[in-house]
C-alpha cells in the first residue's frame, strides 16, 4: 500500500487554503492507496486546532485515510483525537511526547496505550524531526495492545525493520524513507507512507506490484530510478515537496512563514522530476 503524506496548503501569508486542500487530496486520492493528512509533510505541528478542525472538515476522502497526532499530553491530543474520528480516519499516526522525553519513563507507553483506548493508532518513528528515539523494548510491548496496529518507521534504520520482522510478525509497518524502501519491503513492511508518492505515486504502487509478484529486477530498477527523486527530497522536506508540486500544476500552496517558500535544492531536483516526467511517472 502507498499512502502519501498529503501537503496542507498555506498562502504566502501563511493562512490555510482549505479549497486547495481538498483540490490536492482529490488529484492524489485516486492513484494511491490511501492518505496520511497532517503528517510530517503536511506540517501537523503548524497547525492551530481550529485551522485542523477546518482541514478536515474541507476534505472528503474515499479511501482509508491516517490523521498524524504530534502533540505532547493527553489533554492536547483529546481535541484533535476527536475530530479525526468524527471525520472517519482509519487510525491516528502519533509521534511520541518528545520535549521530556528523557524522563517519560513508562509514561511512553502509558500515552500511547490511553490513545488506543479511543481509537485505533500506528506508532510513528521519525527521529530525525522529533529527536527522539522510539524504543524497540516500547515498541515491543505496545505491538500487545489490539488497537496499536502498527508503525510507520521513517528511520531508514533497516536494522529495526529487521527486529520488527522477527519479533513482531502481526505488526504492520509502513517505511516512512524513500531510499530504503525496497529494502523494507525485503524486510516484512505492507508498504509506504512516502512524501515522493506525492509526485510518483504511480511508480510506487509500480514498485510494490514488481515486489510482491516476485519481479525482483523490475523492482530494482524501480527503486534505483526512483533514489535521487526519495534522496534529495529527504534533505530538501517540505518546500521542496510544495515547489515541486506547485511546478506540475497542484494547488499544493507554499510552507507556512518562517519556513522559506523555495528550496536551494530546487535547481538539482528538477532534473530529476523532467527525468521521471518524461518516463510517465510523475504525476
Amino acid at each position: 500500500m502507498i499512502l502519501p503524506p498529503i501537503p496542507t496548503p498555506f498562502d504566502r501569508e501563511g493562512r490555510l487554503d482549505a479549497e486547495a486542500f481538498r483540490e490536492l487530496a482529490e488529484a492524489l486520492e485516486p492513484l494511491v492507496d490511501g492518505l496520511l493528512i497532517y503528517g510530517s509533510n503536511g506540517e501537523g505541528v503548524h497547525l492551530t486546532p481550529e485551522e485542523r478542525a477546518k482541514g478536515l472538515r474541507a476534505l472528503r476522502p474515499r479511501k482509508p485515510f491516517l490523521v498524524g497526532l504530534m502533540e505532547e499530553t493527553l489533554p492536547q491530543a483529546e481535541r484533535a483525537l476527536l475530530e479525526a474520528q468524527e471525520a472517519g480516519a482509519m487510525a491516528l499516526l502519533a509521534t511520541p511526547p518528545r520535549y521530556y522525553h528523557a524522563s517519560l519513563g513508562q509514561g511512553l507507553v502509558a500515552y500511547y496505550q490511553a490513545l488506543a483506548e479511543r481509537m485505533p493508532v500506528f506508532l510513528y518513528h521519525v527521529p530525525q524531526n522529533t529527536k527522539v528515539d522510539l524504543p524497540l523494548s516500547a515498541v515491543e510491548a505496545l505491538a500487545q495492545h489490539p488497537r496499536i496496529l502498527g508503525i510507520k518507521d521513517s528511520s531508514g534504520d533497516l536494522s529495526r525493520l529487521a527486529f520488527y520482522q522477527a519479533h513482531l510478525r502481526d505488526f504492520r509497518v509502513y517505511n516512512g524513507h524513500a531510499p530504503t524502501f525496497l529494502g523494507a519491503l525485503a524486510l516484512g513492511a505492507e508498504g509506504g507512507i512516502l512524501a515522493a508518492a506525492n509526485l510518483a505515486p504511480r511508480a510506487y504502487r509500480a514498485l510494490v506490484e514488481a515486489f510482491q509478484s516476485g519481479q525482483l529486477a523490475k523492482a530494482q530498477a524501480l527503486q534505483k530510478g526512483l533514489f535521487p527523486l526519495g534522496n534529495l527530497l529527504s534533505q530538501g522536506g517540505v518546500p521542496l515537496l510544495k515547489q515541486a508540486l506547485r511546478h506540475l500544476g497542484l494547488p499544493a500552496g507554499y510552507p507556512r512563514p518562517p519556513y522559506p517558500p523555495e528550496s536551494p535544492l530546487w535547481p538539482r531536483f528538477l532534473p530529476i522530476l523532467d527525468k521521471l516526467k518524461e518516463e510517465g511517472w510523475i504525476l
